[in-house]
Order: structure tokens, then C-alpha cells, then sequence
């Protein structure tokens, strides 16, 4: 550092020595110089006069002891704060494991406000041995913390002096894992150092993080740059301070504290802060991160929604289970997060954002809150700490009359207030302008020693450099002479091999041309026998010692002229040689090319072969093909065997070589040839109704295969055309073969037969059970109706007993019909076996019977709600036509593999029209007795007057008016019903299995 710059420091340092000292010698004589003004003053003295026949005190001397009463008492007020600071640091860090007592913490905030500094704390602290005791520095941290959130502004700027401090005494906890707290005050105080560090780059941020509305618009409103910086260092806060509650949570899990004790309750109690920190920093970086989002490409924020992320996920948690804690529940009002982060890449999730609000709750809030920043109430002090002027003891009894010497009193005091005004002025501005010289030697101190760092480094890489110099030139001098000597031998050497050299030149140049057209013909071979690479690179061997050789010629010519003979017979050789292996090579190209059209000749021989084989496979499946109807194939392994052979032409390619060629065509017209028919044959057993499409897409497959086998035999530049489309035709034809249905909806192939049998002995005994309740109906009725009511229930009843017999009759034609349906066409089979055969007809059955049983269920229950009053009739009306639909379903069933001319087929179909004629009569009956109960209520309005005929005849009105609306809201969902009734009735008809579910 240079030596005018360090004197500048040092006399600038002393300056502000004197600064100091000279304003706190002016506030100390303060009040001593108001003395002496008044003593000075010549209009003031006066003497004392008799009140009441007492001499009264001379007023400069009371005034002059009063003022050096206050300064006396403000001497005692000072140390009896410093001593009230010391009790409170020394009370509240102790080693007790139990929360900080909040009077204690809150005197010390209260101090940091009085003093406008934490230097009182902070000397305090430098006298505790934190590193002796786990609690004390948990404690330690706890109170720091606080201060930062709720203490004076200046407490960050001083604690920023001992961030040092903390990084030490973390490192120390980390190292040193004696109790529970070593790692969680590690964490704490890593946290409470990055904390200082935040606040000293963003001094815009307070401590508790507390930002209005305009405030945060103009922090969010700085550059873009700074923005990012600024997301990135919010980021880190949330991690430490989730990192700081994860400890915490794992001391308690080790040391297995409860938070109703007080050692739980003194790990717990930093994480309320922890709570209300986070809350703050989730709020302003998600209002800052959109606000990014909406300034820069979202892939450059990447990291950032990552990290933003995973802090969500952990702080979720956190907030969670701190509402699990009972400690927590009367203390602090904890947030909740959504389920979901925010979507920075969607702008109007901002809309729909709330800020998470925690705060403390009333009690905790009077105990923990402190006052607000001395910034926000500029220069006025925190609470009153004046000391009032002394009353007398004994009031005046006569009040002493104003004369000129107490108007110049008053003029005097108010020239000393407006003194004492301009100096506090003088001294704010002074203090204001010893901070900016402060920070600005500060920076002039970074400055230099950044200078001085780089003149160091400047002076060393010179040094470096001149020492590289010097040495390189010693050594090039040295060099230098050596080269020289070197020079002047070759010289000579020059000179006496220059006249050999003249004599050989001729016949060098001659051997060179004749070696370079030797090295053209050579390149000519190797171009010409790419395919001989072995020969090639002999020849090339051979090539390289005959230039060794002539490099040694080369040498013997310089010596003596007679080694020139020898070169140009070795030359000669050489050449002799080289014409030898032209021929070899020539030779050899031509047998080699003889093998590969014989190769190529039976390569197409075979691949032909191959092809015409397939061909043969394929003609015969197009004919298996129109016979597949009388295959029965699984579909479960058609359909396997069909995705392999999809595999296996997906796989397929024409320029393969020549055997693994032959091997694909002779596989591939093999399986298609097999799958083509089996794929046919399963759909007809699968489904008749999609056999159709299937059976149509196999032959379109056979044909794609025999076009693609054709263009692979002639050996075209279309047969990947073909085997393309080939590929496309195997697709369709999987798709299709999906779709086939693959079970009966819920009914087993296998016991269909048993099944049915079941479902028709449910069906009789459940008519018979119909059968017996409608009796028991009538019998109940006769004994509690009687006259025109008990005349509609003997019809009804008598009704639904003739179409209940009238069921029985035609279940029992039924009966007939299936088993004479059985008996001709089972052969010599058993009747299970037909029934297995033949499955989809007995399903046909077995539907019909389960709906005649439960219609027959319903038109009991319908009957005996009509006759005991608490049905309607329609209900009643519906259900036998309900029984009607089911039984005409079961005549359908039954009539379609019987033969048009059985009398057993008549009978049934005669016990059908039997059915439909006492449903009408049900219908009828049930329609003539609602009419006659109905004209038995009509009301007499003969009693009613002009008012009250008007009032019952618009209620009428109003209820028509509803029963009609009503009734179109009911037709409307009667349409929904049966929509719905015909698309299930048909997606079982169909055994649709990707739709069965859902339907």
C-alpha cells in the first residue's frame, strides 16, 4: 500500500477520534453551558425578595442547582440501564434447559432502541464462555435472533462486526457433537451468520421482514439482474432456516423430548421465529418469481421452480406437523399451503395466490412483540427517559409578580432551546456524515488492498517473466555459438561432398523420376484392388524396403561412385518384382471376381427358392382361408401368435445377407401362411358378428404378402413398398382382433348349461312365490277394506292372478320348446355340451328368465303398495307391462332355433297372446278402479264462499301448472332411462369388453 495512502487513513481515523470525543464532550457540557449563559448575562441577577415575610431563593441559583440535579440524575438513570442490561443477558442465558423468559429478552430490545446500537449486548456476550455449555449457546442464538427481528436497526449493522465470531462457534458445535445440540446449534448459527450477511447486501429488507405494499413494489421494481441475485439469496434463507427446524426436529426424536416439558419447549421455541421468518420469505419469493417469470425465458429459471419446489414440499411439512405440537397451538397462528406450488409458467395462478399469514397469538404477541423501528419514528425516543424537574416540597402560598428580568429569562431559555436545536442538528449531521466517511474508507480500504493484490500479483508474474527472459537468452547465446561451430563444419563438409554430389545428381534425379512413376503405377494397383487388402499391403512392405534400400544407396553413392551399380540393380530387381505381383494381383482379382457372381447366382437361386415356397404357403392359406368358418381356434393363442408374427415382419428387411434372407422369407411365409387361417377361425369362434371384418382383413394380408414376396423374388427396388404396406395390413389386422370380444360379460362358457337350469328353477319358484303373496294380498285386503275400495282390490288382484297364471302356462310351453330344441340338435352329445355349444342362445335364455323373475318380484310388491294405499297405480300398470316385455323376451329366446312347424312352438306362442291379454286386462282394471275411487273423493265445494271458491281454484291452477312441468321433466328422463336400457342391453349383446365396464 503506498505510503500517502495509509497516512490518509491514519489521520482520517484520528478525525474521527476527535469527532467523537468532541460530541460527547458537547452533550456532557451541555447543561453547564446553560449555566454559565445565564451567569454571563447581565439582566438576570437579581436579589431575593420577601414573600409572606420570608426572603425568597435567588432564581439563578435554584435554576443553576436544578440543572446540575439532572445531570446528576441522568448520570445515575445511565448506570442504573447498563446494570438492568447486564441482569437481563446474565438472566436470560443461562444453562437451564428451558424457553428464554420473554421480560428478559424484551428489556434487551428495549435497550437496543434506547441506545440505537446492540453495543451494550454485544460487550456483555464477549464476556460469556459459550463454548463451554450446549443450552447456553442455544439460548444465545435464540436471543440473537430476536434482536435481528425486533431490535433496532442498528443491531444488524453491529452484529455484522461479530459474524466471525458465529462462523467460529458454529464450526466449533460442528466438530464437537458432545450433546444433543451440537448439530442444531450449528445449523442455528450458520443460519444467524447467513442472516447478518442477507441484511448487510439488502439493507432495504428489515430484520422481521415486515414490507409495506409500496416497499416491496420497489424492490420487485429494481434490475432484472439483481432480481435473479435476489431470488437466489431468499433460496439460500429458506433452506437454512428449514434445515435449522429439521435439526430440531431430529434432536427431539434422539433425545426423545416431549414439547409439554421444558427441554422440548427450550428446542421448540426458536422455530416460532423460524415460523414467522418462512412465512415472510415463501410470500416475497413468490411474488418474486413471477415477477421473473414474467422478464426472462422460463428454461433460464429452471433451477430456480426446482429449488423453489422442494423448499415448498419440506416447508408444507414443517407447517404440518408444527400443527400437530400443542406447544405451538396457543403461541403462534401457523399458515397453510396449498396442495399443489404455484405454476410460475401460468400468470393467472398469481391471481388466485393468497399469502400464507402467520402471527403471534394475543398473549405470546404482548410478551414477544417490540416496539417498532427507530427508522420508521426517526429521531424520537422509544419511551420517555427524562428525568422531570423537581417539585418543591412546599407549593408557594403567593405567586410572585412578572417583571422584565423574568421576560428575559424566558427570551434567554428560548434562545438556549433554539441553541440546543441547531447543535442537535449540527451532531445528527455530523454523526450522518462520520457514517458515510466510515463506509467510504471501508471501500477505499477494499479498493487499495484489491490494488495492492493486483500490483503484487503484476510484479510477481514480471519478475517471472524476466527471469524467463534472462535464462532464455543465456541459453540462445550459447546455442547461438554452438550453431555456428556447427554451420562451419557443415560448410566444409559441403564443400567436399558438393563436387560428389554434382557427378551423382544426374543419375539421382533419373532414379527418382523412374521411383516416381514406379509410386504412380502403384497408386494405379491400389486403386484398381481395394478388395485385396491383404496383397496391398504386402506390396507395400515390399515398396517400403526398396526405399529403404535406395535410401542406403543413396548414402553408399555419396562415398564412392561405384555403389551406384548396385542401386540400379537392386532397382531393377525391384521392378522385376513389382510386375511379378501385378500379375499375382490381377490374377487374383479375377478368380475373386468369379467367386462373388457365383455367389450372387446361387445367392438369387436360393432367395427365389425361398420365395416361391412362401408363394405356395400363401396360395394354399388364400384357399384355407374360404373354409375357416368350419375351424374352431382359441382366440387367446390366435391372438398371441398373431403379435408375434407382427414382431417378426417388423423385424424384416429385404437387404439382409444372403442366408439370414433366405431363413426370414422361408420363417416369415410360414407364420403368416399359419396365422392368416387360425386368426380367421378364431374370430368365427370368438364372434360371428366380427368374423366379416376379420376374415376380409386376412385376406387382404395374404394378398400384401404375396405381392411383397413377389417384389423380394425379382429382386425390386419396390419391395420395401411392399413390405411396408404388409406391416400396415398386420397392424389393422391385431387392431381388429383387439377388438374381438374375449368373454361373455359375467357368464362361464363352460357351466352355461347349469346356469340355466339354475336361473329357470329360480324363475318357477319365484312366479310360484308371486303367485302365493298376491293371494295373501287378497286375503289382507278382505279384512281391513270394505265397500267400493275392497270392490278395486278383488279386481286388481283377480287380474294379476289370471296373468300370473297365465306366466306360469307359457314358462311351462317354454320348458317344452327348449328341451325339444335340445333333443334336435344335440345329437349324440349331452345336453350341457349343446348348451356350451350353442352359448350365446343360452344366454339368450338365461337374460329373459332372470328379468320374468325379477318382473314377477316387482308386480308383487307394486300390487300390495296399490292395495294397501301407499302405491300409486301407475307404479302397478308398469310393472305388468315390465312382466309383459320380459315374457315376450323369453318367447323370442326360445322361438329362434325352434322349428317354424312344432305344435310345441304354437302352444308357446299361443301362451304369449294369453299373457298379452291379461296384461291389458291388468292395465284396464288397474285404470277402471283408480277412475272409481277418484269420482268417489270429488270434493263438495258448496260450502266454500266467493273468496275462498277464487283462492282454491288459483291453487288448483298453481298445481296443474307443476304437475305438468313434472311431467315433462319425467317423459324427458323416461327417454334417458330407455337411451341408456337399449345402449347396455346392446353393449352385452355385443360382449363388448372395452365397454362393458364403463357402461
Amino acid at each position: 500500500m503506498p505510503r500517502s495512502v495509509v497516512e490518509k487513513d491514519v489521520n482520517f481515523k484520528r478525525q474521527l477520534h476527535s469527532w467523537n470525543i468532541t460530541i460527547r464532550d458537547r452533550e456532557a457540557s451541555e447543561h453547564i453551558g446553560e449555566t454559565n449563559l445565564r451567569s454571563n448575562h447581565p439582566t438576570v441577577v437579581s436579589r431575593g425578595r420577601e414573600v409572606n415575610g420570608k426572603e425568597e431563593e435567588d432564581p439563578r441559583k435554584r435554576r443553576s442547582g436544578r440543572e446540575m440535579s439532572r445531570s446528576s440524575v441522568n448520570s445515575m438513570d445511565r448506570e442504573a440501564f447498563i446494570k438492568s442490561q447486564l441482569v437481563a443477558v446474565n438472566k436470560a442465558l443461562n444453562k437451564v434447559e428451558a424457553p428464554l423468559k420473554q421480560k428478559h429478552v424484551r428489556t434487551l430490545i428495549l435497550g437496543t432502541h434506547r441506545e440505537k446500537s446492540a453495543n451494550v449486548f454485544w460487550n456483555t456476550v464477549s464476556r460469556f464462555q459459550l463454548e463451554k455449555n450446549p443450552v447456553l449457546t442455544w439460548k444465545f442464538c435464540h436471543c440473537l435472533h430476536k434482536l435481528i427481528r425486533d431490535g433496532h436497526r442498528k443491531v444488524i449493522e453491529d452484529s455484522n462486526r461479530y459474524s466471525t465470531r458465529l462462523v467460529t462457534l458454529g464450526s466449533f458445535w460442528q466438530h464437537l457433537r458432545t450433546s444433543g445440540y451440537g448439530s442444531s446449534n450449528t445449523a442455528y448459527l450458520k443460519m444467524l451468520a447467513s442472516r447478518l450477511e442477507f441484511h448487510k447486501r439488502n439493507p432495504s429488507i428489515p430484520g422481521n421482514f415486515n414490507l409495506n405494499e409500496s416497499q416491496l413494489n420497489t424492490v420487485l421494481s429494481a434490475d432484472i439482474n439483481d432480481l435473479y441475485e435476489l431470488a437466489v439469496e431468499l433460496l439460500d434463507q429458506m433452506d437454512d432456516a428449514l434445515t435449522l427446524q429439521s435439526n430440531v426436529h431430529d434432536t427431539l426424536e434422539c433425545l426423545r423430548f416431549s414439547s409439554l416439558v421444558p427441554q422440548g419447549q427450550c428446542l421448540l421455541a426458536p422455530l416460532i421465529l423460524v415460523i414467522l421468518d418462512t412465512s415472510k420469505l415463501y410470500d416475497y419469493l413468490v411474488k418474486l418469481l413471477f415477477k421473473l417469470h414474467a422478464s426472462c425465458p422460463s428454461d433460464m429459471l429452471a433451477g430456480h421452480r426446482q429449488r423453489f419446489n422442494g423448499i415448498f414440499r419440506v416447508t408444507k411439512k414443517f407447517y404440518e406437523e408444527a400443527n400437530s405440537l400443542q406447544y405451538f397451538k396457543y403461541l403462534v397462528s401457523i399458515p397453510t399451503l396449498p396442495a399443489q406450488p404455484p405454476n410460475f409458467m401460468q400468470a393467472t395462478d398469481f391471481d388466485s395466490y393468497r399469502s400464507p399469514q402467520a402471527y403471534l397469538h394475543g398473549d405470546g404477541a404482548s410478551e414477544c412483540d417490540t416496539p417498532p423501528d427507530s427508522q420508521s419514528l426517526a429521531e424520537e425516543t422509544l419511551i420517555d427517559i427524562s428525568v422531570p424537574e423537581p417539585v418543591p416540597l412546599q407549593p408557594l402560598q403567593t405567586v410572585p409578580l412578572r417583571d422584565h428580568k423574568d421576560d428575559a429569562i424566558d427570551q434567554l431559555r428560548h434562545e438556549r432551546d433554539e441553541a440546543q436545536a441547531a447543535r442537535e442538528r449540527l451532531l445528527n449531521e455530523a454523526r450522518q456524515r462520520i457514517e458515510q466517511y466510515e463506509n467510504r474508507l471501508l471501500q477505499m480500504q477494499h479498493e487499495i488492498e484489491k490494488q495492492k493484490q493486483s500490483a503484487e500479483d503484476a510484479r510477481d508474474e514480471a519478475g517471472r517473466l524476466k527471469n524467463a527472459q534472462m535464462a532464455s537468452s543465456m541459453d540462445l547465446g550459447a546455442k547461438n555459438q554452438e550453431w555456428e561451430k556447427k554451420v562451419q563444419e557443415k560448410e566444409e563438409k559441403f564443400q567436399k561432398m558438393k563436387s560428389v554430389y554434382g557427378n551423382l545428381r544426374e543419375e539421382h534425379i533419373a532414379a527418382l523420376t523412374e521411383i516416381g512413376d514406379l509410386r504412380k503405377k502403384l497408386a494405379e494397383q491400389e486403386n484398381q484392388s481395394m478388395s485385396h487388402d491383404d496383397l496391398v499391403r504386402q506390396l507395400n512392405r515390399r515398396i517400403e524396403e526398396a526405399e529403404r534400400e535406395r535410401h542406403l544407396v543413396e548414402d553408399r553413392a555419396q562415398q564412392s561412385s561405384n555403389s551406384l551399380d548396385d542401386l540400379n540393380s537392386q532397382l531393377a530387381r525391384c521392378q522385376i518384382e513389382i510386375e511379378d505381383l501385378h500379375k499375382a494381383a490381377e490374377e487374383a482379382k479375377e478368380r475373386h471376381q468369379a467367386e462373388i457372381e457365383a455367389l450372387k447366382l446361387q445367392f438369387k437361386s436360393n432367395v427365389q427358392g425361398a420365395c416361391d415356397a412362401a408363394l405356395q404357403m400363401m396360395d394354399a392359406c388364400l384357399e384355407d382361408l374360404q373354409n375357416a368358418t368350419t375351424i374352431s381356434f382359441p382366440p387367446h393363442l390366435a391372438l398371441a401368435s398373431l403379435k408375434h408374427a407382427v414382431d417378426t415382419v417388423n423385424h424384416f428387411d429385404s437387404s439382409l445377407p444372403s442366408e439370414r434372407l433366405v431363413q426370414q422369407v422361408a420363417y416369415i411365409g410360414h407364420c403368416l401362411a399359419e396365422n392368416v387361417v387360425h386368426s380367421a377361425a378364431a374370430a368365427y369362434t370368438a364372434s360371428i358378428q366380427h368374423f366379416e371384418p376379420v376374415n376380409e382383413q386376412c385376406r387382404l394380408v395374404a394378398i400384401s404378402a404375396v405381392a411383397a414376396f413377389n417384389a423380394v423374388k425379382s429382386n425390386t427396388e419396390t419391395a420395401q413398398d411392399h413390405i411396408s404396406e404388409l406391416k400396415s395390413k398386420l397392424t389393422e389386422l391385431e387392431r381388429l382382433f383387439d377388438a374381438l370380444p374375449t368373454s361373455s360379460g359375467d357368464i362361464d362358457v363352460e357351466a352355461v348349461g347349469s346356469q340355466l337350469e339354475e336361473e329357470m328353477k329360480r324363475m318357477d319358484a319365484a312366479i310360484q312365490s308371486a303367485v302365493a303373496a298376491i293371494e295373501a294380498i287378497q286375503k289382507k285386503a278382505r279384512e281391513s277394506h270394505s265397500g267400493v275400495r275392497l270392490e278395486v282390490n278383488e279386481k286388481i288382484l283377480d287380474a294379476c292372478n289370471a296373468l300370473m297364471t297365465a306366466i306360469m302356462i307359457l314358462v311351462a310351453r317354454s320348458r317344452d320348446v327348449q328341451n325339444e330344441i335340445v333333443a334336435a340338435g344335440r345329437g349324440t352329445a349331452s345336453p350341457s355340451e349343446f348348451y356350451k355349444r350353442n352359448h350365446q342362445w343360452t344366454e339368450g335364455l338365461l337374460s329373459a328368465a332372470q328379468a320374468v323373475g325379477v318382473a314377477a318380484k316387482v308386480l308383487v310388491n307394486s300390487a300390495d303398495g296399490v292395495v294397501s294405499g301407499s302405491g300409486k297405480f301407475e307404479h302397478l300398470i308398469v310393472a305388468a307391462q315390465e312382466i309383459a316385455a320380459s315374457i315376450a323376451q323369453l318367447f323370442v329366446s326360445s322361438r329362434v332355433k325352434a322349428d317354424k312347424d312344432s305344435q310345441k312352438l304354437a302352444e308357446l306362442a299361443s301362451a304369449t297372446k294369453s299373457v298379452n291379454s291379461c296384461t291389458a286386462n291388468v292395465v284396464a282394471t288397474v285404470k277402471s278402479g283408480q277412475q272409481t275411487l277418484s269420482d268417489e273423493k270429488m270434493l263438495d265445494f258448496s260450502h266454500l264462499s266467493l273468496h275462498e271458491a277464487k283462492k282454491e281454484e288459483m291453487e288448483s291452477q298453481v298445481r296443474m301448472l307443476e304437475l305438468e312441468q313434472e311431467l315433462t321433466k319425467e317423459r324427458a328422463k323416461l327417454a334417458q332411462l330407455r337411451k341408456q336400457h337399449y345402449h347396455m342391453a346392446s353393449l352385452v349383446a355385443e360382449q363388448n369388453a372395452n365397454g362393458n365396464g364403463n357402461a
